[in-house]
This record gives structure tokens, C-alpha cells and sequence, in this order.
């Protein structure tokens, strides 16, 4: 009997190729016309930005597609433009209608988040099979209502339940192909990040507080900003590996390693940049953020992902795809 010994994991290495000179043309170009245009060519910044860095995006020498129309985003912001300027309007002239119409739109919000995730997932592309988001009304409506409006009625303790309800939407309703994600991460993995969190936040500002009395008071700001910086950078990356580290797809895992030193680094010196260029220095700090994120992040493929995709192809294929123009907008909110 011969046992086939199993094909050892590839580690793939995410990269970005991309330039902040490069994306600096793009940018300027988009800022301008969105300026003289009145907001209205700011449809197509978007889809020129996000081509851009989907391009730029590399996984086993392929990059990612970006496959949204500027006229879909364009009707779906002026969608969204009439409603909130014609609820304005009503509430000026009816100021008791305002609390109506701040309901409505908590109730319309699930819906926003379920729409735009189809909508991006549907046009975001890999080696030309597209993913899906399959999440729906009731789910959203637990993660960006329910468990919000409890947070600060618990005093902040389940922000780590909506932290984990959130992802878990994004990632366990989310697809390649046929092939579906799957979320493994559990609420305490979210408690002990925000609890090192916290108590980060808390010991930083009773240390700065106590060094600082004695100074001036601008002293207490000048410390409590690099510090801020340097928890959030802890928040993010830390959020962000327990969400990759518990991502699959098929026999493939996902793996962040971002490091908190690393992306506090990147926060910092872009914060100084943008402040020192009065915000020009903003296309390299984004390209930074990017390549930065992209160098730390792996796909640990089982077996050889080219036969993977090209089953995907088949079964996509075999089933057909119904793309309805209903769901063809982005809401831009």
C-alpha cells in the first residue's frame, strides 16, 4: 500500500507595487475635479483609486480587479444624497419629524452596510472570479444596532462582542467563487485584545498625568499623542491578526503578522508628514499603510491554489451568476 505523503504549504506573500509619487498623479487629479465638478466626478476618484491599489495588490505573481462602474456609484450616492437632503428639508420645516426620520434611518442602516458589502465584494476580483457577500438584514441589524446601542449601556463591556459580531458578518458571509469563508475567532480572542487595550489607555494617561502636573499643561498633550498612537496601532494590529489568524476558505488560512511597534511607526511618522505638508504628504502615508499591511500578510495555501482557482472557475460556471442591477450600486455612505 503506498500512502501519498501530503504536498507541504506554500506561504504566499501579499505585496503592493504601488508608488506614493504614482498614486500622488491619481490623487491630485481626483481632488481637483471632485472640487470643480461640485462632488459629482468623485465617482470616478473612487473607481481610479481603487483600481489603483487592487492592481497593486499582488498574491502568487496575480494581482486583484477592481470591477466597479463610476455610473453605479454615482447613482447610488444620488440616491443617497436626495434622501438625506429631502429629510433635511422636511425636518427644518417639521422639527418634531427629526426623531422619525433619525429612526428610519437606524432601521435603513443594516440594510446600507448589507447593501454596500454586496456590492464591493461583487465587483472586487481575483485571477477573474469575483467574491460575494451573502449576509443579510438581520444579521447586520444585530451587529451595527443591537450590540452598539448595548455597549455604552454596559459601560463599554460588550464592545468586544460587537467587535467580534461585525467580523463575523464580513468574514463568515463572504465567498470566492463557490467557495465560502469560514470565521473560527470566538468573542474572548476580541475581549483580550480590547482588555490590553484598555488598560493600556488607562496606564498612559495616569502616567502622563502624573509627569506632567508638575509642566505645563501643553506638556500633557505633546505626551498623550504618541502614546494615543502607539495603543490604537496596538488596537489595530491586534484586530486585525485575530481576524486574518481565524479566516479560511477552503483548505487555505489566512495570516496577518502585522506588529504593534511596526504600524505605530508607520501612524506616526504619516501623522507628521501629512501635518508637515499640510495633508499633500497623504498619497505616500496611504501607499505606506498599504505596503506596510500587505508585506505582513500570508496565504498559507494547501496544495497548489492555481487548480483551486481553476475549480472555481468550473463550478462558477456550472452555476451561473445573476448579478440583478438592483443590487448594481454603492451607496458611498
Amino acid at each position: 500500500m503506498n500512502d501519498q505523503i501530503p504536498n507541504p504549504p506554500q506561504f504566499l506573500r501579499f505585496q503592493f507595487t504601488g508608488t506614493g509619487g504614482e498614486y500622488f498623479k491619481i490623487w491630485i487629479v481626483n481632488l481637483l475635479l471632485t472640487i470643480l465638478t461640485l462632488g459629482i466626478y468623485s465617482a470616478w476618484a473612487k473607481v481610479r483609486r481603487e483600481r489603483y491599489f487592487y492592481s497593486n495588490t499582488h498574491l502568487a505573481e496575480h494581482t486583484f480587479e477592481y470591477l466597479a462602474e463610476p455610473m453605479a456609484i454615482l447613482k447610488g450616492r444620488a440616491i443617497a444624497f436626495a434622501v438625506l437632503a429631502g429629510s433635511s428639508a422636511v425636518a427644518s420645516f417639521f422639527p418634531l419629524a427629526e426623531p422619525a426620520f433619525s429612526l428610519a434611518f437606524l432601521a435603513l442602516l443594516p440594510w446600507i452596510v448589507v447593501k454596500g458589502l454586496k456590492f464591493r465584494m461583487r465587483n472586487s476580483a481575483f485571477k477573474n472570479i469575483s467574491f460575494n457577500f451573502n449576509g443579510n438584514y438581520g444579521e447586520a441589524a444585530k451587529a451595527y444596532i443591537l450590540w452598539p446601542l448595548l455597549t455604552p449601556l454596559t459601560l463599554g463591556l460588550t464592545a468586544p462582542l460587537m467587535f467580534h459580531r461585525q467580523n463575523r458578518l464580513l468574514v463568515a458571509n463572504t465567498q470566492y467563487g463557490t467557495t465560502p469563508f469560514e470565521f473560527s475567532a470566538t468573542p474572548k480572542d476580541f475581549y483580550k485584545v480590547v482588555g490590553i487595550y484598555v488598560l493600556a489607555m488607562a496606564l498612559a494617561f495616569a502616567l502622563v498625568f502624573l509627569v506632567a502636573r508638575d509642566f505645563l499643561p501643553q506638556a500633557f498633550v505633546v505626551a498623550i499623542i504618541p502614546l494615543g498612537l502607539l495603543a490604537y496601532a496596538y488596537f489595530r494590529s491586534h484586530i486585525i491578526n485575530t481576524v486574518f489568524n481565524h479566516t479560511e476558505f477552503g483548505p487555505h488560512q489566512l495570516e496577518s503578522r502585522l506588529q504593534t511597534k511596526g504600524l505605530f511607526w508607520i501612524y506616526l511618522t504619516n501623522a507628521l508628514g501629512i501635518a508637515l505638508t499640510a495633508g499633500l504628504f497623504a498619497p505616500w502615508a496611504k501607499v505606506r499603510l498599504a505596503k506596510y499591511k500587505a508585506d505582513h500578510t500570508v496565504l498559507i495555501a494547501q496544495g497548489n491554489l492555481d487548480d483551486f482557482v481553476a475549480g472555481q472557475h468550473q463550478e462558477v460556471s456550472s452555476v451561473g451568476s445573476e448579478m440583478s442591477e438592483a443590487f448594481d450600486v454603492d451607496l458611498g455612505l
